[in-house]
């Protein structure tokens, strides 16, 4: 489901950042960044967010009626989130190589602010890699977010959310997008081996610590939600 879904958004995103970049070219000053960057290296993170806060939470009584536990239920959404992941960033590689190829193809200057390097299979991979944990992430912490509220109530739920919210920080600082890595600046982010080392390790890192918050909440949630 999750793959599906952004895959669709991933096809709406394509042709408009086609129709931005040729209209800009002809009728404007040109392209200063890569398209991507206006989303902060991606905005299928919300879209997958938004999956994790609906989904899981109608699959939990079901899962449990079914003989399932709240273990394996954590277990099956973090894979996938990672299948999911796997995908979208196979799909976000694409792109960036088609968005290259579009910028010079009518002779503008591809730059990239935000995410780690794109170039060579290396960078492909690394891309690929990094937005899986980015992916995997936010759908666990969306999950983690209505996990909040149907185990503390409104008041507890709402004063939940910035903790449920921690591992998408982490990864967007691990990773050099989001909101959080613009809010601290790119500039102060390492960059070279070291930021190649942070996007990996941190991103695993922000992944579990998702999970982990998550399985804590689902083993004391209550099949009827508090008010």
């Amino acid at each position: 489901m999750i793959g599906t879904i952004a895959g669709w958004y991933w096809v709406i995103f394509a042709v408009v950042s086609v129709t931005i970049v040729v209209l800009m070219t002809r009728y404007g000053d040109g392209m200063e960044d890569a398209v991507l960057d206006s989303q902060m290296g991606g905005s299928s993170r919300w879209v997958v967010m938004v999956l994790g806060i609906i989904v899981p939470a109608a699959y939990l009584r079901l899962h449990l009626a079914a003989g399932g536990t709240r273990d394996t239920l954590v277990a099956g959404m973090l894979r996938g989130g990672l299948v999911g992941g796997l995908l979208i960033g196979l799909v976000t590689a694409v792109y960036l190589i088609g968005e290259r190829a579009l910028f010079d193809a009518v002779g503008q200057t591809w730059t990239r602010q935000f995410g780690p390097p794109a170039d060579g299979w290396a960078g492909i991979g690394l891309t690929v890699l990094t937005e899986a944990c980015v992916v995997a992430t936010y759908f666990l912490v969306g999950a983690g977010v209505a996990a909040g509220f149907r185990r503390f109530g409104f008041v507890g739920g709402t004063l939940w959310t910035p903790v449920a919210l921690v591992p998408a920080a982490l990864v967007d600082l691990a990773t050099h997008t989001g909101v959080t890595a613009l809010l601290t600046g790119l500039e102060r982010l390492p960059g070279g081996a070291g930021g190649v080392l942070l996007a990996l390790g941190g991103g695993a890192v922000a992944v579990l610590l998702a999970a982990w918050l998550l399985r804590l909440l689902l083993r004391a949630v209550s099949l009827r939600p508090s008010l």
